[in-house]
């Protein structure tokens, strides 16, 4: 099955359309279209609840730093060794949340998008449960780290390529907003577990957090599905001739270094202020605004993609992002143009995130996305793993 990439009209080009079923179950009979076989208003529930599954995962990643704060200053005071083992576990987290892309991606195309999601969410779930009882740093990186990690690396996948399933003309609009959840979720899961700690313990707000997890995650999940796949893939099916392609290669090297370059600015932007004499509160802010920026950019990029293209908004994004770390950065030693800094290099470097599986469907085809992204958010991984201890050498 081959999908027309260059039409406007999204259409399944396929000798046999008995090949191919609906994500759940029905036959596709007599269409062309897949998507037309569903209620409009179920593309706009797929990326709602993308959405959703994003910023639950995302944004407890992005708000361990408040549990790992209050442990080392209230828990594990003056206890150098135990400290240090907590700072590994929110690398664990990101390493874990592309490691398992291209797993992820294989099983939802082979099994079920929804399903997959679900057994994530569970997952999450357990891993944030089995961290409520841990009284080790050691237990939390095997809980937080391994367990929980396992969860949000087999959702991200499925939740960042199945919009780009239900929409042609607005592909890009719809990935992003759906990415975006990864920002906003942040915004939103940060705070609350700041309060959570304040108010009751670590304890309880990761209790709690499982109980959210499992509540907001299932419900998500029933609206994932993708239109169709094909039946005749299967899980001993997988499809390694991507490997030979040498697009498929370059886009694999532009990925790794992108993803080893992206966290950089964060981990060491925060270090640079405070050493210019900006206070440690004041860069937490410019940091905040960057996250803003980000996410605001993965709706702005992925909506301008639908216009002028998803490879030249990918070029013209890293292109940006490039020029405001080699030029901003060096003076970025006030806060005017730290918060510049902060605006241009999070909403280009947000924006990747939302053309990344977008460029990947443009040159290799939807009907694989979810697979070929998943490959190339693997290779992420060990990109997210290597870059902050080479800049850190570097710096």
């Amino acid at each position: 099955m081959t999908i027309d990439k260059d039409s406007d009209d999204w259409i399944a080009k396929s000798p046999a359309t008995d090949a191919l079923i609906i994500d759940g179950g029905a036959d596709l009979n007599n269409t062309l279209d897949p998507t037309l076989e569903f209620p409009t208003y179920t593309r706009y529930a797929v990326v709602a609840s993308c959405f959703v599954i994003q910023g639950l995962s995302c944004g407890l990643v992005h708000s361990w730093g408040v549990q790992q704060e209050y442990l080392a200053a209230n828990v594990y005071v003056g206890e150098t060794s135990k400290i240090k083992t907590l700072s590994y576990i929110g690398t664990l987290m990101y390493f874990s949340l592309y490691l398992w892309g291209m797993l992820a991606g294989w099983l939802a195309e082979v099994w079920s998008y929804r399903k997959l999601c679900f057994v994530g969410i569970v997952i999450m779930a357990i891993g944030q449960l089995l961290a409520s009882f841990c009284k080790e740093p050691w237990q939390l990186c095997l809980t937080e780290g391994v367990v929980f990690g396992l969860g949000i690396g087999l959702v991200f996948s499925p939740t960042s390529t199945a919009p780009a399933r239900w929409f042609t003309k607005r592909r890009g609009l719809a990935t992003g907003v759906a990415v975006a959840g990864v920002g906003v979720g942040g915004l939103v899961i940060a705070p609350l577990t700041e309060f959570l700690v304040r108010e009751t313990s670590v304890e309880w707000s990761l209790r709690i957090s499982a109980i959210y997890i499992i509540v907001l995650g299932s419900i998500a999940c029933y609206f994932v599905r993708v239109p169709f796949q094909d039946k005749t893939r299967t899980l001993r099916s997988f499809d390694w001739h991507a490997f030979g392609d040498w697009r498929f290669a370059i886009h694999a090297w532009m990925v790794f270094f992108v993803t080893a370059a992206y966290i950089v600015p964060y981990a060491f932007l925060p270090e640079f202020w405070v050493d210019n004499g900006i206070s440690s509160q004041t860069a937490s802010v410019l940091i905040a605004v960057a996250n803003v920026a980000s996410s605001v950019g993965r709706v702005a990029t992925g909506f301008a993609a639908d216009y002028i293209g998803v490879l030249n908004s990918l070029v013209l994004c890293l292109a940006i992002a490039s020029i405001s770390c080699f030029v901003l950065w060096p003076f970025a030693t006030g806060i005017g143009v730290g918060v510049v800094m902060g605006l241009c290099y999070g909403f280009t470097a947000g924006g990747y995130w939302s053309l990344a599986p977008l460029a990947a469907g443009k040159l290799f085809g939807v009907d694989k996305l979810a697979s070929n992204a998943g490959i190339f958010y693997t290779v992420s991984a060990v990109g997210a793993w290597l870059g902050g201890p080479a800049a850190g050498a570097i710096l």
